[in-house]
């Protein structure tokens, strides 16, 4: 993977090189070319004007999947390739914001409590109380950071996944930033899954809720949306998606997208820049404080 992102930061590096035009009548005066002036006095001064470099200012955000299945080995080297990436693209002026998403509980929490103690009630929705993890904001250091990281193999931490709730907050973060181009890659090796809410609504919630969310930033948001699945095939949620067998695949593959993403012309700002579509019954995922690991904990429904 070192190779690979060497190869990108040279990449990055060379679209963000200076370009001057020279010889004009107008502009920052070239001091290079005054020495014409004592050669020919009746020789114009000269003036240079930079270029516009094509890079336009990025931040790419990874949405990391801790669920439980991560366990092991998989969000060991999510962790690691997170931790190069954002090591590679600081040194190419390109903002990283890391973050994570998982439940508090196993099979409910306070929310499935509550849901239990008023009887029950039909379609409930979410019945788990979120848990959403800044490893690394997008203007934290990654020397300060780094740290963080280790948090992902915790003991305990790794539970449920919400994925669409999950993406809605990364999104909106995202909106918030003042960058040009916004790119939000996520990383995931299943579908949503959380059993109670399963249990108390109908099978396909969970999973038409992540299709609706996807479906608004990829058709009514300027965020570039981009997926990597571990084992599971993204590609039937994801417009531009790949999968791979391995977690060993998964540094070059972010690699992989990211050049392609970066290799393309972004598209202009133009799409919407407020929060994604209107939520339902669901609670609209709040900003999590910029800092080490913060956790979010919900107990209102999902859309």
């Amino acid at each position: 993977m070192a190779r690979l992102a060497n190869k990108l930061q040279r990449k990055l590096m060379a679209q963000q090189n200076r370009a001057w035009q020279f010889d004009l009548e107008e502009g920052v005066l070239d001091v290079a070319r005054l020495t014409r002036i004592i050669t020919d006095p009746m020789s114009p001064l000269s003036f240079k004007q930079e270029d516009d470099t094509k890079f336009r200012d990025t931040v790419v955000t990874l949405l990391l999947d801790n669920s439980g299945s991560m366990r092991g080995r998989p969000i060991m080297i999510a962790a690691i390739c997170a931790d190069i990436l954002a090591r590679t693209l600081e040194r190419c002026s390109v903002k990283v914001e890391i973050l994570g998403f998982t439940t508090k509980a196993w099979k409910g929490g306070r929310a499935r409590d509550a849901w239990m103690k008023a009887g029950k009630p039909a379609n409930p929705g979410r019945l788990n109380d979120l848990r959403h993890i800044v490893y690394k904001s997008a203007d934290s250091p990654w020397r300060r950071a780094r740290r963080n990281l280790g948090l992902m193999m915790r003991e305990g931490l790794l539970k449920e996944n919400i994925d669409g709730e999950a993406l809605e907050w990364a999104h909106t973060r995202l909106l918030g930033r003042p960058e040009q181009r916004k790119i939000l890659m996520a990383i995931s090796d299943g579908m949503p899954v959380d059993d109670s809410t399963l249990s108390g609504n109908t099978g396909a919630y969970l999973d038409r809720h992540f299709r609706d969310v996807i479906e608004e930033i990829e058709t009514r948001s300027p965020v570039e949306l981009v997926a990597i699945g571990i084992g599971h095939d993204v590609t039937r949620y994801y417009k531009r998606a790949v999968t791979i067998v391995d977690a060993e695949q998964l540094g070059g593959t972010m690699i992989e997208k990211l050049a392609e993403l970066f290799d393309e012309t972004a598209p202009a700002p133009g799409g919407r820049s407020g929060r994604p579509g209107q939520r339902g019954a669901g609670g609209a995922p709040g900003r999590a404080p910029a800092g080490a690991a913060p956790a979010r904990t919900g107990s209102r429904p999902v859309r």
